[in-house]
């Protein structure tokens, strides 16, 4: 990945933001008087970047997470408020970060470094028993946020989205075969398959549920990255997070069925945590992930990988009913 924008930086580094940080250390967060900050971009996107946010101050170091935004997101601090109080909160199995503060005129967001490894990093490098209990716990924490997490932000409407998929779909097609008739017959298989919405028993979402936003911070499991909540089908979450791990499978390990074990633990925790019929709509949300992951394969992977676009349509078209 290349280096971070510097525009985001320049947004943390200005002296009014850090006086803030400053105020906020000494009299509400009870950290002593600011003496220094210190930046690590952690990742970034076009329209926002992530930064460890280390504060040096009278009474030692505190690490936190600051997000510089290109919109305004004033309501995600709220929402995990919310969220925090709704039963994911500080001593709680099944948590999110504490969110410290936002800061509408430079649009950032400061919560909570969740100290841990992720979910990702056990999935990739640790035994078999690790795997699976770190999978178990992705599916604990899922089935409990789906469960009892209130139900804020904009609801998601599937009806009115397909416009974007059939944008993905010409995408894949101007690469040529046999990209264009596996992805037309996707598209179709979709558009056949697609939930009602009189069957949707819409839920609290995440909105990106995969494993490297979740933590696992000893005994407590933590996710990470509440920006996009929303109001959505439970099996959209769970579709997300099957499809990461045979991400992860693919481009890591070599072969999309690779860490089956891994999704197999996850589905039988989440199953067995949820209500029935909660992921009863999981196969076509699976099947519009792979699309989805073919479409960034060739259009935003430079130099395209054709070979994973591949196997993402062919394990789209797997999926679907004929």
């Amino acid at each position: 990945m290349t280096a971070a924008p510097p525009r985001f930086a320049g947004v943390l580094e200005q002296p009014e933001l850090r006086t803030e940080l400053g105020r906020l250390a000494c009299t509400e967060w009870g950290w002593g008087t600011l003496r220094e900050i210190q930046l690590r971009a952690l990742k970034w996107h076009r329209e926002r970047c992530t930064f460890e946010l280390v504060m040096e101050t009278t009474q030692g170091h505190y690490s936190t997470i600051a997000k510089v935004f290109d919109d305004d997101r004033s309501q995600v601090l709220p929402t995990m408020d919310t969220i925090r109080r709704a039963g994911f909160g500080a001593e709680a199995e099944f948590a999110i970060p504490r969110p410290l503060a936002y800061f509408p005129a430079w649009r950032v967001l400061v919560e909570e470094k969740v100290p841990g490894s992720s979910a990702r990093e056990t999935i990739l490098h640790g035994g078999a028993s690790e795997r699976a209990a770190a999978a178990a716990r992705c599916g604990q924490w899922l089935a409990r946020f789906h469960a009892v997490a209130p139900r804020l932000g904009k609801p998601a409407a599937m009806e009115r989205e397909f416009t974007r998929f059939a944008t993905w779909r010409n995408q894949i097609a101007g690469f040529g075969e046999p990209f264009a008739a596996k992805c037309e017959s996707l598209f179709r298989r979709l558009q056949a398959a697609a939930p009602l919405l009189s069957t949707v028993d819409a839920r609290a979402g995440h909105g990106s549920y995969i494993p490297e936003h979740v933590i696992l911070s000893d005994r407590r499991t933590v996710t990470i990255d509440l920006d996009e909540c929303d109001v959505a089908d439970p099996s959209r979450d769970v579709a997300w997070f099957v499809v990461s791990v045979q991400r992860l499978a693919l481009t890591q390990l070599g072969s999309l069925q690779a860490l089956d074990d891994v999704v197999a633990s996850f589905l039988r925790a989440y199953e067995d945590s949820s209500g029935p019929g909660a992921a009863a709509h999981m196969a076509f949300y699976r099947m519009l992930e792979c699309l989805h992951r073919a479409r960034r394969d060739l259009v935003k992977r430079v130099p395209p990988v054709a070979g994973w676009a591949d196997v993402m349509l062919d394990e789209g078209l797997r999926l679907a009913p004929a």
